[in-house]
């Protein structure tokens, strides 16, 4: 056999195992490729679980507009935010909005809150008006307003503030 042969029958050889090599190397990228998807899916999905974002939210009333104001009174952002007003057991405002900024406000308007202060004071007048009785009281309109949420970190959340409206408390 000559040299040329020789190094043709090589050469042969190792594009042959060079080939080999290059398809075991591609199937198993595909296969690193769909482990490290499996993992950062896990990853997420713990980062959801362990998330442990605690908003702090706050009533303010307005009683000119007529408007209560849900504070986030945290350094976080709120996505996917549903509010609801409730009295008693009735919805008396609600809304929804895509996000709140840290230490933003949802801003929920309803000429319900002003009656109802307006109709505690009247009841307050009624009882003052009986002679030798005095009720030293403030007109307000109690309220739920429970809000749900999602954090940055794409856990749920809800929560429930009680508040007190009077006309005098937004700051």
């Amino acid at each position: 056999m000559d040299i040329n042969a020789v190094t043709g029958v090589v050469g042969a050889i190792t594009g042959l195992v060079g080939g080999v090599s290059g398809c075991v190397a591609l199937f198993q990228a595909r296969h690193g490729n769909k482990l490290s998807e499996q993992a950062n899916g896990s990853a997420e999905e713990a980062n959801r679980i362990a998330d442990q974002t605690v908003h702090k939210w706050r009533v303010e009333y307005d009683g000119e507009t007529s408007t209560v104001f849900l504070v986030n009174d945290c350094p976080d952002m709120a996505r996917d935010v549903s509010v609801f007003v409730r009295f008693k057991d009735q919805t008396v405002a609600q809304r929804h909005v895509d996000e709140v900024a840290p230490f933003g406000e949802v801003a929920l308007e309803s000429e319900f809150f002003s009656k109802q202060i307006f109709e505690d004071q009247a009841g307050i007048d009624r009882l003052n008006a009986q002679p030798g009785f005095t009720y030293f009281g403030r007109e307000s309109c109690r309220v739920t307003v429970h809000v749900t949420y999602t954090t940055e970190h794409g856990a749920s959340r809800n929560d429930e503030v009680e508040q007190r409206l009077t006309n005098s408390q937004r700051h």
